[in-house]
């Protein structure tokens, strides 16, 4: 199946004083890859800065700008249309000692960090959920399964500087944290797993052209002789209704919005909304 979606994401940084100069980079365009063909896409910004653009260490395109004239307000669009193909999610059969032997391949993928930590008593719960006949797939959504359902879905719940143990503590978090909580917990038996920035459109039942309020999203992707993309946050395959922007370690790895400034301003507000429209 395949979908159209035309997504527009504005970002507005309010300053609390005259700003001399700010340095910033933003991932905000999706990837071309084999499920997204990228129709038209641009990012427009106010002031007009000088701005260049490259793919990072993770694949992710960077648009990086510079602005050293005084302002107090800084505003980004990005406006991208892509297809969106949903691939068949095939469980490759793969099992826990057979993704353990690759371990080189992809090991910046399996080293927990500070971030995705889950902690001893979630890596416990982990092992636990393991069987002999298991295949990595299977222990995806089986841990995927047990944070949806004791960690609460709650919007404002916690920051961008959350660690997955400060989640699971509070039993309440957004997109982001039960990313890093699924991502911890797999990394803590030894499978690649890696953190998945994007937009998704979180209702399919909107006509063709009309507005949704859309969202940044995160997910996650296991490797199991191929990266396997599943949204634990609604305990779905990532398909049509997910447009990936960035692929990483964790949240900081793709940041959308990353930046600092100098001048008399000493504190800043962001305000950021996301449009999606279904085009076919």
């Amino acid at each position: 199946m395949t979908s159209t979606l035309r997504i527009q994401h504005r970002t507005d940084v309010h300053y609390d004083g005259p700003v001399i100069q700010s340095f910033d980079e933003v991932r905000m365009t999706p990837l071309y890859s084999d499920s997204q063909l990228i129709r038209s896409t641009s990012i427009s910004i106010l002031p007009h800065p000088w701005q260049f653009s490259y793919v990072d260490y993770w694949g992710t395109q960077v648009t990086s700008f510079e602005l050293h004239e005084p302002h107090d307000r800084l505003t980004v669009n990005a406006d991208t249309t892509l297809d969106i193909v949903k691939l068949p999610h095939v469980d490759s059969g793969m099992t826990l000692p057979e993704v353990v032997a690759g371990h080189d391949r992809w090991y910046e993928y399996v080293v927990t960090s500070a971030v995705t930590d889950p902690g001893d008593e979630l890596r416990e719960r982990t092992r636990e959920l393991l069987h002999d006949s298991m295949t990595v797939n299977q222990l995806g959504h089986a841990v995927s399964e047990m944070i949806h359902d004791e960690v609460h879905y709650v919007p404002g719940s916690t920051r961008v500087d959350t660690t997955a143990q400060q989640a699971w503590e509070a039993r309440s978090g957004v997109c982001q944290d039960i990313a890093h909580l699924v991502i911890g917990c797999m990394r803590s038996l030894g499978v690649p797993t890696r953190y998945v920035s994007g937009y998704m459109l979180p209702t399919t039942d909107a006509g063709l052209g009309e507005p949704v309020d859309g969202q940044t999203h995160a997910w996650v992707q296991w490797w199991d002789g191929a990266w396997t993309g599943f949204d634990p946050t609604n305990m779905i395959d990532s398909g049509e209704s997910h447009a990936r922007v960035g692929i990483g370690r964790e949240y900081a790895d793709v940041a959308p919005f990353k930046g600092v400034f100098s001048g008399p301003g000493v504190t800043t507000t962001y305000e950021a909304a996301v449009i999606i429209r279904k085009l076919a």
